[in-house]
């Protein structure tokens, strides 16, 4: 009786392994689509992989379209969460780019170098010192406004990180040493002069897949990005 209960057990574990091994991929292909992005697609295909066990769990069969289901309906989630975390760092941000002084301009560039990637750091630049719509920089970056927010929401957890006195994280590693000097005078330059019409121009000679810096004009912010040290 063990035997046949034993044998039934890897039976259904094997069936288990080809299930996934036939559809993870696919489930894949599908979040990257769902997102637009690898990052978010991998992070919900991820989910959505640990969800369904509950569900086999449960004894309820898992299905390609229950995947997709499950997949999409955490997609949803995920999108309504980082409107709803937006709203409050905008809110949050808004205080805190005023009136900056030399210091504190160095002090922020700092931080975008020493703790963002080159990409998170131009878009949370561009974004939150000079209010430039996620479209726009898009179309600055040529690539998709999925990207740009993928970016930014990256970016912005680990801002909130080092609020909570995570100094440990850095992202050194993203950079090499020329483009880390060259970008961080550029930095400093659009923020004191309140003006990133340089640091656009000059943007495909750090990010190889822009054939062509596009500036879009806008308004110069009242005031500056500063982070306080």
């Amino acid at each position: 009786m063990l035997h046949k209960l034993n044998s039934k057990i890897n039976e259904s574990a094997e069936q288990t392994d080809l299930f996934w091994k036939d559809h993870y991929q696919k489930l894949q292909q599908y979040c990257h689509f769902l997102t637009q992005n690898s990052w978010d697609g991998d992070d919900v295909a991820q989910e959505t992989f640990l969800k369904a066990l509950k569900y086999e769990n449960q004894q309820q069969r898992v299905t390609p379209a229950l995947l997709n289901k499950i997949a999409h309906n955490h997609w949803v989630d995920v999108i309504r969460k980082r409107k709803k975390e937006s709203i409050q760092e905008e809110t949050e941000f808004a205080g805190a780019f005023h009136n900056a002084t030399l210091d504190e301009i160095n002090n922020t560039v700092e931080m975008l170098i020493n703790h963002f990637t080159p990409k998170q750091s131009i878009i949370f630049l561009l974004k939150e010192a000079f209010q430039y719509q996620i479209k726009e920089i898009a179309e600055i970056l040529y690539t998709s406004e999925m990207a740009v927010k993928a970016n930014l929401h990256r970016a912005k957890n680990r801002l909130g990180k080092l609020k909570d006195e995570d100094q440990s994280l850095t992202a050194e590693t993203y950079w090499n040493i020329d483009e880390r000097e060259q970008l961080a005078e550029l930095f400093y330059e659009a923020l004191k002069s309140e003006d990133p019409t340089l640091l656009i121009e000059r943007l495909p000679s750090f990010i190889s897949e822009i054939p062509k810096a596009k500036f879009i004009q806008t308004f110069s912010p009242s005031s500056t990005l500063c982070m306080a040290a």
